[in-house]
């Protein structure tokens, strides 16, 4: 139950009611429900409820300034300051007249429902603290009676669940030279395939690992482990924090064992002259690390820690998480070869299973209702709540036993589209940022234009939202239909979290001329994207291009021949969809 402040002229109280999750937090995309009671201590004309709600980032840096003086001998001195710069953005805000009621007398009880649909790309609350700073990222519900009375209730939001879609990595075969105190050791092949990329916070990521050693250095272990990392800013400072959230070891196989130096001295020989053994050693290394990646024969599963951060890219607060998989040899002066791999941590898919039922979007046309009901008799039953058909929502928490008389106004039914989602940052100095007046800057009408489209990718809170809000908005259409090969890589490029990228890809090119897209913007944008994704992007893609069957070969000149191996599959099936639609 929220705060109940008391004044001369009335109480409010806030009830939200409990979530159906597991953890008592609100998922992003479903429904906020409650109740705001008003109890009138003084007979008043009008009782006026309103509520707003606000998400933020806000961020604290401790940081040090020096400055210099000449003390009374005339000796120059320096003094050591301790200062706190503060920051904060507004993520989400949506103001709801919660009603008014006319001729109210001392004693009157009143109860405002609502029922206010979350936008579906919240991130979820977090915190962070360190150094004497802090970022963090909250929700509250907010209502007065005419700007006075004031009550406010924070609670917790989870981001909306994971794709059930996976996201798999396969890292290609890596060949490593082995360093020791300059000289040459030999080398090491190794190759890693992580199931999901995007992982559920308290869910098992999948590893599988193969190496070959044709070193002289014995393998002493390999690890791989999850890396947090959180930044944050206020002004021109900034503070960071690492954790390691989770390790394993992986068993040891027969191809680790080191060789002797005359079988180094060898292969560095055959490589040297590329021989036709040395090849062929080389293509059964690859093929023995592609199978042991696939067959499992040396996987772990690392749990990743409920309590680890969502990944995040704000304008204030950027939450990243990677896996490193690292191998150890023995000695002193020797290269460990690494592979690092990002990953996505979300809430969970099973997530949205646990909801009952999926709520259905609010329609716009309801997305703002404003009853303004008359004091009925004390006494009178309250107002009977919306059917199911018009909104599935979990059964309402009990009031609070002194407001059992309250009487209740027709519920006040807010859908995402009344919401404000993004916004800008603004700083100032002081250890109690906390008293700092918030800033609220409304987001303007932004004019259709590629360079405007490429900046709320930039800032928005998510990408694949604003673009697909851009994308049913006629006004630009034209953008979208005039967008060149560079422009669409471009819009790929600007969005900060990698894992969107191939998404956001495919979300465009149905689009791109007219729905003309063609094998120019799928070579523009594999070359934009990471290494890791390019694969991924390709088969998300491929199937909207046109002209495949005359350009596939323009697009597989751009691969590796690892890559070609993993598309394969991809190609065949777009060009045999493709040929069914040119038959049609």
């Amino acid at each position: 139950m929220g705060n109940s402040p008391s004044s001369s002229n009335g109480t409010l109280s806030i009830v939200l009611d409990s979530p159906q999750t597991p953890n008592s937090n609100f998922i992003a995309g479903r429904t906020l429900t409650g109740s705001v009671y008003a109890q009138a201590t003084n007979n008043i004309n009008q009782v006026r409820v309103e509520a707003y709600i606000t998400g933020k980032e806000r961020t604290r840096v401790r940081y040090t300034e020096t400055t210099s003086y000449t003390d009374s001998n005339g000796n120059r001195r320096t003094r050591h300051h301790t200062r706190y710069r503060n920051a904060e953005r507004s993520i989400y805000r949506v103001n709801v007249n919660l009603g008014q009621v006319e001729n109210v007398q001392a004693g009157s009880q009143f109860r405002f429902p609502f029922q206010i649909e979350l936008p579906h790309e919240l991130p979820s609350s977090m915190y962070m603290a360190r150094n004497g700073g802090y970022s963090l990222i909250n929700y509250k519900f907010k209502a007065h009676v005419g700007g006075h009375h004031k009550v406010e209730q924070l609670f917790n939001v989870m981001s909306a669940p994971l794709s059930m879609q996976p996201v798999a990595n396969l890292v290609p075969p890596i060949v490593r030279d082995i360093q020791s105190c300059c000289f040459n050791m030999g080398s090491i092949t190794m190759a890693a395939r992580i199931a999901n990329t995007r992982i559920g916070r308290g869910e098992t990521a999948i590893i599988d690992f193969a190496c070959k050693n044709r070193s002289r250095q014995r393998i002493t272990s390999v690890t791989v482990d999850i890396k947090q990392e959180v930044r944050w800013t206020a002004g021109y400072h900034s503070e960071y924090a690492k954790d390691a959230l989770a390790r394993r070891l992986f068993n040891r196989t027969e191809r680790w064992g080191e060789m002797s130096k005359e079988e180094v001295k060898a292969e560095m020989q055959s490589r040297q002259k590329n021989t036709d053994s040395h090849r062929d050693r080389k293509q059964q290394t690859l093929q023995t690390i592609h199978k042991a990646v696939f067959d499992g024969e040396n996987r772990v599963l690392l749990n990743v820690p409920a309590s680890a951060l969502q990944t995040y890219n704000g304008a204030l607060v950027q939450v990243s998480h990677r896996m490193k998989i690292k191998i150890t040899f023995d000695g002193t002066c020797i290269d460990h070869p690494t592979i690092t791999v990002p990953i996505y941590l979300g809430t969970p898919t099973s997530y949205g299973a646990q909801i009952a039922s999926p709520q259905p979007s609010i329609p716009v046309a309801t997305a703002i209702a404003t009853p303004t009901p008359s004091a009925p008799p004390m006494g009178v039953k309250p107002s009977a709540p919306p059917s199911e058909a018009e909104i599935d929502l979990a059964a309402p928490s009990a009031p609070p036993a002194e407001w059992a008389a309250a009487v209740t106004s027709a519920p006040v039914v807010v859908g995402h589209a009344a919401a404000v989602v993004g916004g800008n940052a603004n700083d100032f100095d002081g250890e109690g940022g906390a008293a700092q007046a918030s800033v609220f800057l409304p987001v303007a009408e932004v004019v259709p234009s590629h360079g405007n489209l490429i900046n709320e990718i930039k800032v928005a809170v998510s990408p694949s939202d604003t673009v697909k809000k851009r994308l049913d908005d006629k006004k630009w259409a034209q953008v979208f239909n005039a967008m060149t090969p560079m422009e669409y890589s471009s819009v790929i490029k600007a969005v900060a979290i990698e894992f969107d990228q191939p998404d956001i890809a495919a979300l465009i090119a149905p689009s791109v001329r007219g729905g003309h897209f063609t094998h120019e913007y799928v070579i523009s944008a594999i070359r934009v994207v990471s290494d890791w994704l390019r694969t991924p992007t390709i088969t998300k893609i491929l199937p909207f291009c046109k002209d495949l069957h005359a350009n596939a070969g323009k697009i597989k000149a751009e691969l590796t021949d690892w890559e070609k191996v993993c598309t394969e599959r991809d190609f065949e099936q777009a060009l045999a969809v493709h040929g069914q639609e040119s038959m049609a």
